[in-house]
């Protein structure tokens, strides 16, 4: 019997020892509580002992805009719709992605674009002051490509689209050169406008 108390003993001595060591504890920086660090400690000693790298926007990135164009499908059937980003929204970027999507030929040119009628309520514009008329834009081209009817059709429509979204218009006007648009398919007025087809 005493063989076994000594035995028993024997064990939970060295057990007491083990839970007795001292154990390896990493140590981290407490995180910020209500948006501050403790006193002595620094954001960068946060992010040094975090591993975290701050990431600040590039400030010589350009500020892109986003804009819709359309052009014709694979199918030469129907319009898509695609989104890009642009520098700046202008006539002259529209027209340059509809020369890149096939709508419009290359060295195609902006002669003018000019938006009338009522303006869109927003920043600086109360409801009240954008009224309620309609915004009508014209845009003058220095050409636009021939093609049958079918496809003419949708060329028109997609130079059309593209303008009414991206400046909110309710209707266009086309010149070519400063006159209405005419070709052997078409042949528009002076109060033949285009509207936002799908």
């Amino acid at each position: 019997m005493k063989k076994w108390m000594m035995l028993l003993t024997g064990i939970l001595t060295a057990l007491s020892l083990v839970a007795c060591t001292p154990t390896q504890v990493d140590e981290t920086i407490p995180q910020p509580v209500g948006g501050a660090h403790p006193a002595g400690i620094t954001p960068e000693m946060v992010r040094e002992s975090n591993g975290a790298e701050e990431k600040l926007p590039d400030p010589n990135a350009p500020i892109l805009e986003m804009a819709f164009v359309y052009s014709i499908d694979a199918s030469g059937a129907k319009l898509t719709r695609e989104l890009v980003d642009l520098e700046e929204l202008t006539e002259e970027a529209l027209v340059a992605c509809l020369i890149e999507r096939g709508v419009l030929e290359e060295g195609t040119e902006v002669n003018g674009f000019d938006i009338d009628g009522g303006a869109k309520a927003g920043p600086g514009v109360t409801a009240e002051a954008a009224g309620d008329g309609e915004r009508i834009g014209t845009l003058d081209l220095t050409g636009f490509p021939k093609a049958d009817a079918a496809k003419e059709k949708l060329l028109l429509q997609a130079v059309a689209n593209t303008f009414i979204e991206n400046y909110e218009l309710d209707k266009i006007k086309l010149l070519i050169e400063g006159a209405n648009y005419t070709s052997d398919n078409v042949s528009q007025g002076d109060e033949d406008y285009l509207v936002l087809e799908e």
